[in-house]
């Protein structure tokens, strides 16, 4: 089965396969921080988690300092908006302990 080519598939194989208009968007996220302990790093990633987990998002990835990952929604079938990507970088430039922020275009979540 060819996952891309959309044309030979059924509605309900498209919804299993994430694919169409059953696609979830998301985006990479990369940002260089000044945190070199492990105490600030911990609270930093909380408010972060908790700033995306009020506009619906969730998070996968890490590290100390080059913060990076993949921002997606939390519900099924739902895309990130492009606000949702302009309220994440506008939350992290805002912040002392960032120093540059990186992301990509809204991609899909099952096949980027």
């Amino acid at each position: 089965m060819k996952p891309f080519k959309l044309d030979n598939k059924k509605r309900r194989i498209m919804k299993k396969l994430y694919l169409g208009e059953f696609a979830m968007l998301g985006f990479e996220l990369s940002c260089e921080t000044t945190i070199k302990d492990f105490d600030n790093y911990d609270a930093f990633v909380d408010e972060f988690i908790d700033y995306i987990d009020s506009l619906g998002l969730c998070f996968g990835g890490g590290g100390l300092e080059v913060f990076e990952g993949f921002l997606c929604a939390q519900k099924r079938y739902v895309n990130t908006t492009e606000e949702q990507k302009a309220q994440v970088i506008a939350w992290l430039e805002a912040r002392a302990d960032i120093t540059s922020v990186e992301t990509s275009e809204l991609l899909d979540a099952n096949y980027f």
